[in-house]
């Protein structure tokens, strides 16, 4: 074995050890995650120029925060080369972990008689989402403009949406947006029809012109709450946004607007041969961020999110329009505040959205890279609650704290359990794994073989960081049983007042 494949050198504040190294079974590069935007309109490409294009959001996803993974994304255009040249076949699908559906056209019609999906197409759809590849799907479209006259099926309704086409027929995402009737994008008749998330500018512009759509001023998000516990009795629950909604500076309550944008929908019932059920039970989708049309005060579901990880399928992100992800909507943001924000929704997009297999990949890299990192390495020894914040603080702003837990648990935690228990802060977790990773990798330069995998490490790490946490609530408690009494005894031995 050469030197080479002995050695280990650091790549910033990443150790990368070669294959013969005693630490290279624990190692783990970074993943990268791939991601297709599917299309049937020419200008959703990577271009600058064209107002629908996607280079602004790829741009910002690609360099703007790669703590998690690479990310390598493409854009596929339905009909480039001929009339549904390029259609979603298992070997398309088989090359992406996700699909990001932008599609524009509403219907089949007369010379287009493939622009909706095929029946091969959403059986391909429907395994690669399934148990096998759990692929995740980002469904999106927008207002409903009046049917086509060459619509092939007369029958539809007098409005379709954009981006039925491609939409309507993909499983389970297809049934998270409205695809026929209101809100339209005309608001001549009832402005009350159509779905307006834009703001004031401050120079008196009508919410009702376009133009603020590409202007400095995003709309202002209301983000749904979900409890994260709390680690000690006498604190309140803590509540954090949907994990999309995490950033790294804070909650994203901000987000692109649009004058007309389309609506989220939810079936009336939920068969199991089609939302099926996982050991928590049956996952629901369920709406994260809500905006608002400042017109007449009124909120609009924005954003909806399915785990179906819980049930062993895909993931599903369902979005009123594209245009919280197209060049027009983003190019008014400059460099600041607001544009990290939406950024750190698309990473938080890209990550969740990823496969189970692709989340653990990302969760062994993160193990790894703080369990290497200089800085931690300097504090190897120290209790396990030392070990996590010094972990946390090389993490800085690099993830956001949902993501954060996310990664630190192996496992799903009940949101009712999140409630109900004192769950140990992530940071006394962080510790717990990282003490294993290093009585580990310790072992292993001291020769010897018969050590735990990465699962066991984090295994044994969460019961460290438990059997921690429960010892201190424990001396709590048992204090709290002598205070009463004591607080008595002191009452008593203080002398009376005399006034």
């Amino acid at each position: 074995m050469t030197t080479e494949e002995t050695a280990a050198a650091y790549d910033g504040n990443v150790l990368v050890p070669g294959r013969g190294h005693p630490w290279f079974p624990w190692y783990c590069p970074k993943p990268t995650v791939r991601i297709l935007c599917y299309t049937d309109h020419p200008q959703v490409n990577f271009e600058l120029a064209p107002d629908f294009g996607v280079r602004e959001m790829r741009d910002l996803i690609v360099s703007h925060n790669t703590f998690h993974a690479n990310f390598e994304i493409d854009v596929l255009n339905r009909h480039a080369g001929g009339h549904a040249t390029n259609l979603l076949t298992t070997d398309v699908l088989g090359n992406y972990d996700q699909v990001w559906f932008f599609g524009v056209e509403q219907c089949n019609r007369g010379t287009a008689l493939h622009n909706e999906l095929t029946d091969d197409e959403v059986a391909a759809l429907d395994d690669w989402m399934g148990p096998a590849a759990q692929g995740g799907v980002l469904i999106t479209g927008d207002h409903a403009n009046p049917r086509p006259v060459d619509a092939a099926d007369a029958g539809l309704d007098p409005l379709l949406n954009l981006g039925r086409a491609l939409g309507h027929r993909v499983p389970r995402a297809g049934r998270l947006r409205r695809w026929e009737g209101l809100p339209s994008a005309d608001p001549s008749t009832d402005p009350r029809f159509t779905h307006n998330t834009q703001v004031p500018d401050g120079l008196g512009t009508p919410l009702d012109n376009l133009t603020l759509q590409d202007d400095a001023f995003p709309q202002r998000l209301r983000l749904t709450p979900y409890p994260v516990g709390r680690p000690w009795p006498w604190l309140p629950v803590r509540y954090r946004p949907h994990p999309l909604f995490c950033g790294r500076s804070g909650p994203v309550e901000v987000f692109p607007d649009h004058m007309h944008e389309g609506a989220l929908a939810f079936p009336a019932t939920y068969p199991e041969d089609e939302w099926p059920s996982g050991p928590h039970g049956q996952p629901l989708p369920e709406v994260v961020a809500f905006g608002t049309d400042k017109r007449f005060a009124r909120t609009y579901e924005l954003v909806s999110a399915y785990d179906g990880a819980q049930a062993s399928v895909g993931r599903i992100v369902a979005d009123t329009t594209w245009h919280h992800y197209f060049n027009v909507n983003l190019r008014g943001f400059s460099a600041g505040p607001v544009r990290d924000a939406i950024a750190d929704f698309y990473v938080n997009l890209a990550v969740w959205l990823s496969p189970p297999v692709l989340r653990h990949r990302m969760r062994c890299w993160f193990w790894w890279n703080l369990a290497t990192h200089p800085a931690v390495q300097m504090v190897k020894g120290h209790h396990v609650g030392v070990l996590g914040r010094t972990a946390v603080d090389v993490l800085g702003g690099r993830a956001g704290q949902c993501l954060l837990t996310e990664l630190t648990w192996p496992f799903h935690v009940p949101v009712e359990q999140r409630v109900k228990m004192p769950w140990p802060p992530d940071e006394v977790v962080i510790g717990g794994v990282v003490k294993h990773y290093h009585d580990t990798l310790d072992r292993a330069l001291g020769g010897d073989r018969d050590l735990p995998d990465i699962n066991a490490l984090v295994d044994n790490g969460v019961q460290l960081a438990v059997d921690e946490h429960t010892a201190q609530l424990r001396e709590f408690a048992a204090a709290a049983d002598e205070l009463p009494g004591l607080v008595d005894e002191l009452r008593r031995s203080e002398p009376a007042f005399e006034g």
